[in-house]
This record gives C-alpha cells, sequence and structure tokens, in this order.
C-alpha cells in the first residue's frame, strides 16, 4: 500500500526539489540527475554548442552530465549557477577532473540575480527550475544581461498537465503552460526559435512507469 504523505512532509519534498540541503539533499540531487537525464540531453541538444563557446547552466544539480556537454564541442567553458551549497559541493566532487582544467566553475547564487559580467555567455540554459523562479521577468533579464548578442537560452520544463498531477507540486512550484513561457520569454526581449515538446516513460516516485511530457523552448536575445 502507497505511504500518504502528510502536508508537512508533501511540503518538504518541494522544499529539497527546489532547494537540495544535506544529506537528503544529496540523495534528492541523484534521485534529480536519474529522473532529469532525458530532458537535459534535450537541452544540451537543443544548445547546438560550437567549439570555443561559453555556456551557463542555471540549476546544474549533482553535474553528472558535464561530461556529456563536453562531448559535444571543443574548447567549452562551463560555468553552473545553483542555490544549494549541498548541491555545488556534490557537482565539484563529480567533475574533479574539469574543474582542475579550468574549464568548469560553480557559483552559489541567490536565485534572483546572476554574479556574472554583462554578455560574458554565448548560450544558456536551465532544465526543471522555471517552477521555482521567484521573478520571472526580473530573472529573464538578468539571464539576458549576461548572455552575448544573439546568444542562445534554452528552457526545459515538464508540462503543467503533468506536474499538477504530483502530488507536491501546490508547495513551492509555479507551474508553466507553453503560451505562458513564450509570452514571458517576447516581454523579456527574447526571440522564440523553436519549441519541441517531448513524450518519455519515467518511474515515479512510487515505482510505476508514467508518461511525462515536457518541452524544450530555444531563444535568442533581439
Amino acid at each position: 500500500m502507497e505511504h500518504e504523505h502528510s502536508e508537512e512532509e508533501l511540503k518538504n519534498i518541494a522544499k529539497q526539489l527546489s532547494c537540495p540541503e544535506g544529506e537528503h539533499g544529496i540523495k534528492t540531487g541523484e534521485m534529480m540527475h536519474a529522473s532529469n537525464i532525458g530532458m537535459t540531453t534535450s537541452a544540451i541538444d537543443a544548445l547546438n554548442l560550437k567549439n570555443n563557446e561559453t555556456v551557463l547552466e542555471i540549476g546544474h544539480g549533482n553535474g553528472g552530465h558535464i561530461a556529456q556537454l563536453f562531448s559535444r564541442a571543443e574548447n567549452i567553458n562551463y560555468f553552473g549557477a545553483d542555490i544549494s551549497a549541498t548541491i555545488i559541493a556534490e557537482a565539484e566532487k563529480n567533475n574533479q577532473v574539469f574543474l582542475a582544467q579550468g574549464n568548469v566553475q560553480f557559483k552559489l547564487t541567490d536565485g534572483n540575480s546572476l554574479p556574472f559580467h554583462n554578455h560574458q555567455f554565448d548560450k544558456i540554459f536551465t532544465v526543471n527550475t522555471i517552477y521555482f523562479w521567484k521573478n520571472p521577468c526580473g530573472y529573464l533579464a538578468e539571464i539576458k544581461r549576461t548572455l552575448k548578442l544573439n546568444g542562445t537560452l534554452v528552457i526545459c520544463f515538464a508540462n503543467k498537465t503533468f506536474m499538477q498531477n504530483l502530488p507536491f507540486t501546490p508547495y513551492v512550484f509555479k507551474l508553466y503552460e507553453v503560451e505562458e513561457v513564450k509570452e514571458l520569454l517576447k516581454n523579456g526581449g527574447f526571440t522564440v526559435e523553436n519549441i519541441l515538446s517531448k513524450t518519455e516513460q519515467i518511474k515515479s516516485k512510487t515505482g510505476e512507469q508514467v508518461q511525462r511530457e515536457y518541452h524544450v523552448v530555444t531563444a535568442n536575445t533581439l
């Protein structure tokens, strides 16, 4: 029989997913990496990486996918930004070789601003973080500021219909339809270049196979 979570437990799950902390946070990071890898790969595909580009990932999780990103092009400079010190420590542990080579850096951020220079990045991507943006317009302005002119932003997120069936999303999460994300980007000075919608089979927390629909939105700065 499936364990019914109390409201308090569901709030804690939502909190851990938005900002994994401590021992539990490490396990959450591992679980998130496993369940997100299909979405992450789709986002990396959409980046269409070229040699010598500088890339920022917002909400990099435990960084288990960074080697995959480096295999796509030569001499990539990767920056990761996350709001969880626990997760950054895990990502550093999982990417010691790249850190030693000097082409990976992780930064702790506040989720509202990005501690990077104007026009620093060729490309920025983020997977399953948009639900936690406290001020979406302000955050998008920060993303635009740090992107080069004609830079690319890839946002990957799960379909609202799928997400609202999860018991913990009433807390902390703000769910989006594709049209809302398009509108947000347009108002933020981006041109939406492509929207890819995909369906994948994933294992739910209770162990059964479920279908998740997700969207990969590619946009360019004007």
